[in-house]
């Protein structure tokens, strides 16, 4: 059993000729009892810590444990959130991908259709300009046709007045009065003469320009190389 303070201090020794000193006994006993009172304090403070100590570690104990268990529980979650994760973004790419196919085929598709439309346009358009341009030369040399043949007879026509011009006819039109008149109506003779005297005397007094006809051309002065025109209407 061990010792107390109390039962160091309460001890007692017999007493015997020439032992040692009860003073000097009692004092170191209380300096044992002080000092063994200190440690005892002491070991309890220690003891106290010491189980402070163990309640800590096993707190800590209990703590690690559950973190342990926690980081597996983290990992294993981890390593399915990963694997979740990797999956959907399997899914993502494969469902993109898909997308983009898609997209690129209906892209394509509107272009093969847009192209085909336009080449369709163009030849249509191509077509009926062609066709337009066709019946615009067709119309053309018609007109041209109708040009030379309106031409040819203007050409005819003016000949044919140029001919009549040019005949006798006018001549024996174009004849003085008095011409006319026969060797035996000499009155009438007179009397035209007369009428062409007072005419001039009219103009001068007027004051107006006696017209003399002059003597002209046979063809009038007019000179028309047909086949220049047919030639150049034809150019």
């Amino acid at each position: 059993m061990a010792l107390t303070p109390l039962d160091i201090q309460n001890k007692s020794f017999s007493t015997k000729m020439r032992g040692y000193n009860q003073d000097e006994v009692d004092d170191f006993l209380d300096m044992i009892v002080r000092d063994y009172e200190d440690s005892i304090a002491k070991n309890r403070e220690l003891e106290k810590s010491l189980k402070h100590s163990e309640e800590k570690l096993e707190y800590f104990n209990e703590l690690k444990e559950a973190l342990n268990q926690s980081i597996v529980v983290a990992q294993d979650t981890a390593d399915k959130v990963k694997s979740s994760a990797s999956k959907e973004s399997e899914v993502i790419v494969t469902s993109a991908q898909n997308r983009a196919d898609e997209l690129i085929s209906n892209a394509m598709q509107k272009a093969n259709l847009l192209t085909t439309t336009a080449e369709d346009k163009a030849k249509e358009i191509l077509t009926d300009a062609t066709s337009k341009a066709r019946q615009l030369a067709a119309e053309t040399n018609d007109l041209k046709k109708k040009t030379r043949v309106f031409h040819q007879q203007l050409l005819l026509l003016l000949e044919t007045q140029i001919d009549q011009a040019r005949s006798g006819d006018w001549e024996e039109v174009l004849k003085p009065m008095s011409s006319y008149v026969g060797d035996g109506h000499e009155i009438l003779k007179e009397v035209l003469a007369n009428e062409l005297d007072n005419d001039a005397s009219l103009a001068v007094d007027s004051g107006e320009p006696i017209i003399t006809p002059e003597p002209q051309d046979e063809d009038m002065g007019l000179t028309i190389d047909i086949p220049e025109l047919i030639k150049s209407d034809e150019d």
